[in-house]
């Protein structure tokens, strides 16, 4: 998934979160960066702000995870993911909702490139 957003996403969460790009691709999710509950509420509102990004009418907030899960999320950034979780905010749905300027993920639904 290489295309300008991706590299633009990239940036921005490694300037968000101070991370080297290597450890972040496309299926890095928030909970990967250690984010979770109104963490994740904050990033995307300012993710969406900063970008232009529709997403008011939409079920961003059904991706939301509960609070707690850090250290399981911190580790999996070392860890290879065996399994993905749709309900999950991946790096590439960002990149997704910064092509389409709208947020697109349905629950339940893998977004598809």
């Amino acid at each position: 998934m290489e295309n300008k957003n991706y590299n633009i996403v990239i940036d921005y969460i490694d300037k968000e979160f101070n991370l080297k790009k290597r450890k972040i691709d496309e299926e890095t999710t928030l909970s990967d960066l250690g984010l979770d509950g109104d963490d994740v509420l904050d990033f995307l509102l300012e993710f969406f702000t900063t970008f232009n990004i529709e997403y008011e009418h939409t079920n961003y907030k059904d991706f939301i995870p509960v609070e707690g899960k850090f250290i399981s999320g911190f580790l999996s950034i070392f860890s290879k993911k065996e399994q993905q979780n749709e309900d999950e905010i991946y790096v590439r749905d960002l990149v997704i909702s910064l092509d389409n300027k709208k947020w697109s993920k349905k629950k339940g639904f893998e977004t598809l490139i």
